[in-house]
């Protein structure tokens, strides 16, 4: 038996992969704890976890920094020797750096997972004195900087790992835990031409995003080809010649995957994980703000692993967003390449134990 500390970032894709993970720890009789930075809790719906602990965040850019990532190491220490930690693993963020640092300090083992194509700086930074690294595509490992490279995907959420498939008539939109600006607009592009859409489509869902939702159901009131529209506080409908849906925020994905026909999304690692372990064809949005613009390194790589992904640059045009859509439903959604998907078993056996 180990016990285990997970260090993630603030977003759902630095969380998500940890809490999956820790969701089997019971079965291989380890201890899990997660370390999270305080930020996290505004973002994501952590009601149901109770192994999660929250510290202040890491500001690079501060004045204070370097005193506060002494203090951090420091604290880190406490915390490993405390909990008797025996591994440390880390997903990347720049709020991993001093748990990662104290683990190799205490001699403790230290993991690094990266979800992207590109590992974030962190993780490469990391390489260097991490025992093994698991990034999620061969061609990640020309970053690396340690002959100890896992290959293997991002963990899928449980809820996705059995998922049997529904009636696919439905166009899912999605921006993150945050939601996208951009992809509530093209939602929006395809709610004004809903008689260009494809008659396989019946129904289109668009998570907005908690900050965004108000204005974006204000952008769909000032529409004119919608026939009825009824709004809740955290949803919308809209009668139309496909029934249209728009979610605050859904904690729910594995039925709105279900149903999916087609996914419009942004191209973080974890999503990618997901949309190829259940072959949902795709069309991704690369957030081009992105660290060293990495989620355009994952858009390019999953469409050269499956023949059900393509992806389009901001800016968006919405008539080429339709074709691509138009050519994805003909398809047979198939590999193209092999791909090493998250293996629980190799993962406690190889990566923890080894």
């Amino acid at each position: 038996m180990a016990n285990l500390l997970f260090v993630v970032g603030s977003t759902g894709g630095h969380l998500y992969p940890a809490l999956s993970i820790s969701q089997h720890c019971y079965k291989y009789s380890h201890n899990c704890y997660i370390l999270a930075p305080e930020s996290t809790k505004g973002k994501l719906n952590l009601e149901n976890w109770n192994n999660i602990e929250f510290h202040k965040d890491l500001h690079i850019k501060t004045p204070y920094f370097i005193l506060d990532f002494f203090k951090d190491i420091r604290a880190s220490i406490r915390n490993i020797i405390e909990k008797k930690i025996d591994v440390v693993i880390s997903f990347g963020s720049a709020f991993c750096l001093p748990p990662s640092l104290a683990a190799k300090i205490k001699n403790k083992k230290l993991i690094s997972i990266d979800q992207n194509v590109l590992p974030g700086r962190t993780t490469r930074l990391l390489s260097y004195i991490s025992d093994i690294v698991v990034v999620p595509f061969e061609e990640s490992k020309e970053y690396i900087k340690t002959r100890n490279v896992k290959v293997m995907l991002s963990p899928i959420r449980e809820e996705l790992l059995a998922l049997e498939k529904g009636n696919e008539n439905t166009l899912l939109f999605f921006g993150g835990s945050l939601g996208a600006k951009t992809i509530n607009q093209l939602a929006l592009k395809f709610i004004q031409n809903s008689n260009k859409i494809p008659k396989t489509i019946e129904n289109i869902i668009i998570i907005s995003g908690n900050k965004l939702f108000e204005s974006f159901i204000q952008e769909i009131k000032s529409l004119k080809n919608h026939k009825e529209i009824s709004i809740k506080s955290d949803s919308v409908e809209i009668i139309n010649n496909v029934k249209i849906v728009v979610y605050r925020y859904c904690s729910d994905m594995a039925n709105l995957y279900r149903s999916s026909a087609i996914v419009i999304c942004r191209a973080g690692g974890s999503t990618i994980a997901e949309i190829l372990y259940l072959k949902k064809k795709a069309i991704l949005i690369p957030y081009p703000y992105a660290l060293d613009n990495h989620q355009l390194y994952n858009a390019e790589i999953a469409s050269k692993y499956a023949n059900f992904i393509d992806y389009v640059q901001e800016p968006v045009d919405f008539e080429l967003v339709l074709k691509k859509l138009e050519k994805l439903l003909e398809i047979y959604p198939e590999y193209t390449r092999e791909i090493n998907f998250f293996k629980y078993d190799e993962f406690f056996s190889k990566v923890i134990q080894e």
